[in-house]
């Protein structure tokens, strides 16, 4: 691992440009002053404060925003009915459980709660749910919050099938979690039933629950989820392991940058290489190599596994991704707009990552060249910690700051001037 250290610290510099900041117009949509710096001929306007910890979004086709929440439970459903730019009509309502996911397709509302998957039947024409809901993947695994990856993303494909993301229970599937030098378990349990995608499909006769079976296989943790409608594929955003400085001696320039997070297609009975297998992060392509915990398993070949699509620098955390299409605005039109929460696993070094980004598609609606930062602060290190993003009517971008109880919106438009 010494060669890839100093190929890493190499590495900085490029890391440096990639998140560079982009020309500071220093006022929001409606003029006043903004730590928040978004693409010039676009602003950003706060349009909900003080809502709770929200995680992902999703816009109905009449408008209306929703929230799934990490915590207090459940959903929320926020209007602007004056048009002034900001939510008037907020509605909480679903199960009082904590959760991330949130989806709608085909006249149905999907909430991933931590324990399950819910659906409320709401038409596009309806103003609110039917507020009777039903568990159509109820039970699934948890684990201890804080240690296992409790949160799940979803999409929804064409035909209804529901995709859940279910993270891993452990870190890197060590002998002894997170513990200096301890090797990993060998084959890894998990994979049964964690550290991947679930697709549970609508049963012959309607009855719930739904049938369900392993789709994907070695995500760590894929909560950022999202179906591109023009052709139905499923993309995902993986978080890479943590501190490789504290359990297994890399250098802090190294465990900072390394492993990267992972921007994956994801396909039917692929393996993504969990825990075996990580992301090594490089401005020219990341690559899967052997896990520390794994360096004495001949068996292990992860040019067998389904490689990244693109890659990003360690830590950032990717936590949403929104498809868009021709119809939005050209700064963020057909490509993967990606919300990260930003980095707490880069210590000692500072934090990084607070960045929502657009990968741009080409033709065939695949990534193509190198991401763009849509939303930065200027900020101190955290005051902006992005968990959701969703496209909307008029070309708004919706984005949510869990940890702020924040809901911003960037739209197609200079400030006003003030």
């Amino acid at each position: 691992m010494r060669d890839c250290h100093a190929v890493t610290r190499r590495l900085l510099f490029f890391a440096s440009l990639l998140a560079a900041p982009l020309p500071g117009q220093g006022r929001d949509c409606d003029g006043y002053l903004t730590m928040l710096v978004v693409p010039a001929g676009y602003c950003v306007r706060v349009f909900a404060d003080k809502v709770g910890p929200v995680r992902h979004l999703v816009v109905l086709p009449n408008g209306t925003l929703v929230a799934g929440m990490l915590a207090g439970g459940g959903l929320v459903r926020l209007r602007d009915t004056n048009g002034d730019g900001t939510a008037d009509d907020i509605v909480r309502f679903g199960p009082s459980e904590p959760g991330t996911g949130v989806a709608w397709a085909n006249g149905w509302l999907y909430f991933a709660a931590d324990k399950g998957v819910i659906r409320y039947r709401w038409p596009e024409t309806a103003a609110a749910p039917n507020p009777t809901g039903e568990w159509i993947a109820p039970n699934l695994p948890v684990g201890v919050w804080g240690s296992a990856h409790t949160m799940k993303g979803i999409a929804v494909g064409r035909d209804s099938a529901l995709y859940v993301s279910i993270g891993s229970e452990t870190d890197n599937c060590q002998v002894n979690d997170r513990e200096p030098n301890s090797p990993g378990k060998w084959p890894c349990g998990e994979l049964a039933r964690r550290a991947g995608i679930w697709i549970f499909r609508p049963t012959a006769d309607g009855a719930v629950p739904w049938a369900g079976r392993r789709f994907a296989t070695g995500l760590r943790n894929s909560e950022a989820l999202a179906i591109d409608p023009a052709n139905d594929r499923l993309w995902g955003a993986t978080h890479g392991r943590d501190y490789l400085n504290r359990v297994w001696g890399w250098s802090d320039v190294a465990s900072s940058q390394q492993p990267a997070e992972m921007l994956e297609l994801v396909v039917a009975d692929a393996d993504y290489g969990w825990p075996y297998c990580q992301g090594f992060w490089k401005r020219a392509g990341t690559t899967l190599v052997r896990a520390p915990e794994y360096a004495n398993r001949p068996e292990v070949d992860c040019s067998l596994k389904s490689g990244p699509v693109m890659g990003f620098p360690g830590h950032w955390a990717p936590m949403a991704i929104a498809v868009t299409g021709s119809r939005m605005p050209s700064a963020y039109r057909n490509g993967l707009v990606i919300a990260f929460h930003g980095s707490r696993s880069r210590a000692p070094l500072p934090e990084d990552g607070h960045f929502l980004v657009f990968v741009p598609f080409d033709d065939s609606r695949r990534p193509s060249g190198e991401f763009q930062i849509l939303l930065r602060t200027e900020g101190p290190i955290g005051s902006l910690r992005m968990a959701g993003v969703a496209a909307g009517p008029s070309g708004y971008l919706y984005v949510a700051d869990d940890e702020h109880g924040r809901i911003y919106r960037i739209e197609p438009h200079p400030p006003a001037k003030r």
